[in-house]
């Protein structure tokens, strides 16, 4: 189990939502993931039409205040509007906001417990170091749990965590932050599943989203526009593990939670490069490592992974050429995630330990 914090940097959680259970959001799964490495999480809680509210008091994870969304307000300016509201409630609430950081999920992104080191190592370093904004990496799951979106107009990584003795605040639709001075990239990644559950959940809650942003005459025209946008996207595969707290759900969907074990996988690079505990959790009896592909045998070609693939893998397709998100926001994959989406691209997996 991780510390909370240190005794420097306390870190909060917050975030907002409205009508939960009613579309499907994995609102539980995202509270889960935030409570290890927080003190405290503070919600803002719309005015429902379904069991959210209640389901909230059942789970008893954190504080909460009921608000109510205003359906006047559009171009997302009620999520920003509502996230504010849940800011200063926080702030309201916590005595002394000198080290005090926030952490804001939407109620469709959870964090890997697999980053929570990550996450604490950093804050740590921005507390010490002048910042006062981090900007998360993003995996946006597209209509399963096993393919993320890549496509230019997905954005690559947003601002998630907030030092809270700031005039920082959400604003447009609420994606991100603005007011910051100074913004830290790290490592950890936001997953997010806000285009994976059941369909007509999904299809009821895309129309609510979109009624946030477009005048109601509008509203079917942009769902229409956006069902035929959906079908460019560029996806990856994603075999790597999600977070524990989603297994439940992934399994209710029947869905893969883990890739079935291969006999051998072969991989052209150094494993020094990446941590011992990806290493590990190839799903793979056995990994032999080389130090190129004219050692690998003939029989083991099929599972070759090349981590640093040439010309001639690509031409050959033994390696995806292009194995990055497409937005020209985007920095570049690396170490360990960048490993993951490699073994992934062979359908190769992962084991949870």
């Amino acid at each position: 189990m991780p510390q909370k914090s240190s005794n420097l940097v306390k870190l909060y959680g917050f975030g907002v939502l409205k009508n939960g259970v009613k579309y499907d959001f994995p609102f539980r799964e995202s509270l889960y993931s935030m409570k290890p490495i927080t003190e405290e999480i503070y919600f803002a809680l719309g005015d429902s039409v379904d069991t959210t509210n209640a389901e909230f008091e059942k789970m008893n994870v954190c504080k909460t205040i009921n608000t109510t969304w205003d359906a006047s307000l559009k171009d997302g300016l009620v999520i920003s509007t509502e996230t504010n509201k849940a800011i200063q409630f926080l702030k309201s609430d916590v005595s002394d906001l000198s080290h005090a950081w926030g952490l804001y999920l939407q109620a469709d992104e959870v964090i890997h417990e697999d980053d929570y080191k990550i996450i604490q190592k950093d804050l740590e370093y921005c507390e010490a170091n002048g910042f006062d904004a981090i900007s998360f990496r993003y995996l946006h799951f597209w209509q399963n749990h096993h393919e993320i979106a890549v496509t230019k107009n997905w954005y690559p990584h947003e601002i998630r965590a907030i030092k809270l003795d700031s005039p920082i605040e959400s604003w447009g639709d609420g994606q991100s932050f603005k007011n910051h001075k100074k913004v830290f990239f790290t490592e950890a990644r936001i997953f997010h599943y806000g285009h994976v559950r059941e369909q007509k959940a999904y299809a009821e809650k895309m129309r609510f989203q979109s009624s946030f942003h477009h005048a109601d005459h509008l509203v079917e025209e942009k769902l229409k526009k956006d069902a035929e946008n959906s079908k460019k996207h560029t996806t990856l595969y994603f075999f790597g593990t999600h977070p524990m707290v989603m297994k439940e759900r992934i399994l209710r969907m029947n869905d893969i939670w883990e890739l079935p074990v291969v006999a051998e996988v072969a991989i052209v690079g150094n494993p020094e490069k990446y941590s011992k505990e990806i290493v590990n959790s190839i799903a793979a009896k056995k990994v032999s490592w080389f130090n190129s592909t004219n050692e690998v045998p003939k029989e083991l070609q099929k599972n070759m992974v090349i981590t640093n693939p040439g010309i001639l893998d690509y031409f050959l397709k033994r390696a995806q050429p292009k194995l990055k998100m497409k937005s020209k926001h985007a920095k570049e994959w690396i170490g360990d995630l960048k490993f993951i989406m490699q073994v992934s691209s062979r359908k190769i997996g992962f084991k949870h330990d």
